[in-house]
């Protein structure tokens, strides 16, 4: 096949902007062929962080760990100073808890080359 062969069967660009088209590309020409991606992946990144908004916001509602059995509320600002109320809610422990559970630890072999 020589290249006037394969003008003849190309066509041109559907959106009237006199370039032939590319069945690879949906038959439309380069230039608007890259303004179809950059729409594809804004439609695809808005969906996406769609799906991240509501995974999160489901998740903040799962994790009811934070009950403050004394005051009867959820934990607040308040509770990040003991003098200011009476809570005994260890905040400490469960932040090292919380660090173990998502950091695991990674040791090596002290001793690399034994024997």
């Amino acid at each position: 096949m020589t290249s006037c062969d394969k003008a003849e069967n190309s066509s041109l660009c559907p959106r009237g902007c006199g370039f032939y088209g590319n069945p690879s590309n949906h038959n439309i020409c380069s230039q608007f062929y890259k303004a179809f991606l950059k729409e594809e992946s804004a439609k695809s990144a808005i969906a996406l962080s769609e799906k991240l908004y509501f995974l999160t916001v489901d998740d903040t509602v799962k994790t009811g760990n934070n009950d403050d059995l004394t005051m009867k509320t959820k934990t607040e600002r308040i509770h990040r100073y003991p003098e200011e109320h009476a809570c005994t809610f260890n905040f400490k422990s469960m932040g090292r808890a919380l660090l173990a559970k998502e950091n695991p630890l990674c040791k090596v072999d002290k001793l690399e080359y034994r024997i």
